[in-house]
C-alpha cells in the first residue's frame, strides 16, 4: 500500500496477470449476450483502497477553485464518499491527484480478484451489513462513512466496492465480446 501525496488516499498495488472479467451467468438475457465471460490481461497498476471522500474533495475544490456539487440530503461529512458528482468532476479530481480513474477492466479486476467470482467476497449473495449497503431491502437510504462495510473487501484489499456510492470509470460501457484482451480502453463513445 502507499499514500497519494496529494489527497492522502491510500492507494492498493493490483498485479500484473490474468483475470476473468464479466459474469457467466446473468439475470436477464439480452445482458447475457453483451457480457460474456472471458480472460483479460492487465499490467499492473495503482487503485484507491477507498472512495473519495467529501474532505478529499473539498481539498481539490479548495486547491483549483471547483464549487461543490449540491449537498446531499444527509449534508457534507467528511468522511463519507463524495456524491453528485458528474464523471467530468470525477476526471478532473483524479488529473489534480496524479492519478486516474480506473478503466472498467481495472475496477473489476481490483473488486473481484482473477477467479471470476461475482462479489468480492465470493459468488453467494449476503446482505449482512457487514458486507454492503443493500439498497434492494431498503435498509439503507444514504452512503456510510468509506470502510463502513468491514466484510466487503476485495482480493487486493479494496473496500466498499459491491455497494456504498456509486464510481466513474474512465471508459464508456462497451460491448464486451468486442474488445482486447489485453489492457482494454473501451470505446471513444458510447453509454
Amino acid at each position: 500500500m502507499q499514500k497519494n501525496p496529494l489527497d492522502g488516499a491510500d492507494m492498493v498495488w493490483v498485479p500484473e496477470g490474468d483475470f476473468l472479467m464479466g459474469k457467466q451467468h446473468w439475470r436477464y438475457q439480452e445482458v447475457s449476450a453483451r457480457k460474456t465471460q472471458h480472460t483479460v490481461f492487465l499490467d499492473g497498476y495503482w487503485i484507491y483502497k477507498n472512495e473519495v471522500t467529501v474532505a478529499q474533495y473539498k481539498k481539490f475544490c479548495q486547491a483549483t477553485g471547483r464549487l461543490l456539487p449540491k449537498e446531499p440530503a444527509w449534508g457534507w461529512q467528511d468522511d463519507y464518499p463524495i456524491e453528485n458528482i458528474y464523471w467530468d468532476d470525477a476526471a478532473a479530481y483524479a488529473q489534480w491527484a496524479g492519478a486516474s480513474l480506473p478503466t472498467e477492466a481495472q475496477w473489476e479486476k481490483a473488486a473481484r480478484g482473477t477467479d471470476g467470482r461475482i462479489y468480492p467476497w465470493g459468488n453467494e449473495w449476503d446482505a449482512n451489513k457487514t458486507r454492503c449497503s443493500n439498497v434492494e431491502s431498503g435498509d439503507v437510504k444514504n452512503p456510510s462513512p468509506i470502510g463502513s462495510f468491514v466484510a466487503d473487501v476485495s482480493p487486493y484489499g479494496c473496500v466498499d466496492m459491491a455497494g456504498n456510492a456509486f464510481e466513474w470509470c474512465e471508459n464508456w460501457w462497451y460491448d464486451y465480446k468486442n474488445i482486447s484482451v489485453k489492457n482494454p480502453v473501451g470505446p471513444a463513445t458510447g453509454y
